[in-house]
């Protein structure tokens, strides 16, 4: 891996603040590095002030505390990120995404004593032509915020729970983020791998129910035990709406609900000890899962109707599979804890998961990565994370490669797998104020491929700058 010259470290930064001067988002990269700087000049939080107050936007005069004694918690979050593909990848160049996220979420029991019962309604409006398809081109999308422009209802659900919360039932329009998760893995860093992985992106219809796009859906967990769960959930099969194949398409801009595609039925068990505030060992989580696919449209990686190569120009359409499944694994352990508290100190976590080969680009996938919290004195909330992730090629869109070089009787790359570097350090400069700098390495972009001027696509820097507020 060949370091960044001074010279391309330069060309960077006058891409990032041509974005800021002239691009589509100057208002909002303006404001962004305003509010970075004053955030680095001002003096340690004091009590009663704003930098101590749980949102930017306070107490609205009581009434927010009013209506939270009731049962009803509004929480209003905007997103702003640049981000900078310094060298690799399809081309260099910059862009600015952002993200609104209205929320309310409704305890039933404060508000009309209906015990065990909650609401939630949520919206996002994103902004941002994003970086990974236009100008990275690989597999792990950079941002877990980049869709594009947006608008939409994301959540709106019901759930409740029983006895004491061993069972809880969740039903409605909602997302599969509980499922091959991990708390280490989703609270420090900003590629969108290390939260809805990229062979679900890949595998699924309309990428699977997660953001950018959520599902209709029933969901229930039930704990046997105060350290073990069960959970499994049904979702509408393809979230865009469309009819639940897995070769692609423009995704919607706006709200879906989607009952077409099939459906996604999936399922975890975990082994969750020492998640106590008062145990003495140290939290971990153990996971095992599966998921199933109803689909009779997941397109096969090589092979047209007629058992051809895709390759071939006598091929038609891609041979139809009914069905697609896959198997998983998560570790999610803390390894240090700083003596007196309950989240500082080191941990890691490990994921992999597969499925079958002929109908998923991405057959095997696997991230492993290392969060310190609270590293440097008097920032106890500050993450510094190292991840890495691992997206192998399966093995009939690899042959697929070749048969294209044979039928072409020209050279063409094999696509082998694409991995990712990921270091990231995020800063909680205030209770409602995060900033956050993050640094990737992408290598073999989407497995090894060409760009559309015939030249090889290389490894990719990445650079990024996010600030994230609470109102």
């Amino acid at each position: 891996m060949r370091g960044l010259s001074a010279k391309e470290c330069i060309g960077g930064f006058r891409r990032v603040c041509r974005t800021i001067l002239i691009g589509p988002s100057s208002a909002i990269c303006f404001w962004f590095f305003v509010f970075l700087g004053a955030a680095f000049a001002q003096p340690q939080p004091t009590s009663g002030d704003v930098w101590s107050q749980a949102t930017l936007s306070g107490d609205w005069g009581g009434v927010r505390t009013d209506l939270e004694r009731r049962g009803i918690t509004f929480s209003l979050s905007y997103t702003v990120e640049l981000l900078s593909n310094l060298r690799g990848g399809i081309r260099q160049g910059s862009v600015a995404n952002d993200l609104f996220q209205p929320q309310v979420d409704v305890d039933a029991e404060k508000l009309w004593g209906w015990q065990g019962a909650k609401f939630r309604g949520s919206g996002i409006v994103t902004h941002g032509p994003g970086i990974t398809p236009g100008f990275v081109g690989n597999l792990m999308t950079v941002s877990n915020i980049e869709a594009g422009p947006v608008g939409r209802v994301f959540e709106l659900w019901y759930a409740q729970s029983f006895f004491n919360d061993r069972w809880t039932t969740r039903i409605g329009l909602m997302r599969g983020e509980d499922f091959m998760s991990s708390d280490t893995a989703s609270s420090a860093f900003m590629n969108n791998t290390f939260g809805w992985n990229t062979l679900f992106g890949t595998a699924l219809p309309g990428g699977g129910p997660d953001f950018p796009l959520s599902a209709p859906g029933a969901q229930v967990r039930v704990k046997p035990a105060t350290d073990v769960y069960l959970q499994a959930a049904v979702f509408s099969g393809d979230p865009s709406g469309g009819d639940g194949s897995n070769r692609g398409g423009v995704l919607p801009t706006g709200t879906v609900f989607s009952f077409s595609g099939g459906a996604f039925f999936i399922g975890e068990m975990a082994y969750t000890p020492n998640q106590e505030k008062d145990a003495k060992g140290l939290p971990g989580a153990y996971k095992l899962g599966a998921w199933y696919h109803t689909s009779s449209r997941f397109g096969d990686q090589r092979f047209d109707t007629f058992g051809l190569s895709l390759a071939d120009p006598l091929s038609s359409e891609p041979r139809e599979h009914a069905g697609n499944f896959g198997i998983y694994g998560v570790v999610d352990q803390m390894f240090y804890r700083v003596p007196g508290t309950e989240d500082q100190g080191l941990s890691g976590f490990m994921r992999v998961t597969g499925s079958p080969a002929d109908r998923n680009l991405v057959n095997f996938y696997l991230d492993a990565g290392l969060v310190y919290t609270g590293l440097i004195p008097g920032r106890p909330a500050d993450k510094l994370g190292l991840g890495v992730a691992y997206a192998r090629i399966g093995d009939h869109a690899r042959n697929l490669d070749r048969d294209t070089a044979f039928f072409t009787a020209s050279p063409y790359p094999t696509r082998s797998a694409e991995a990712l570097i990921e270091a990231t350090y995020r800063a909680k400069l205030a209770p409602w104020w995060i900033v956050q700098g993050d640094v990737q390495y992408v290598v073999r972009p989407s497995g090894g491929v060409l760009n559309d001027d015939g030249s090889a696509r290389k490894n990719a820097w990445v650079v990024g700058l996010r600030s994230a507020v609470s109102f």
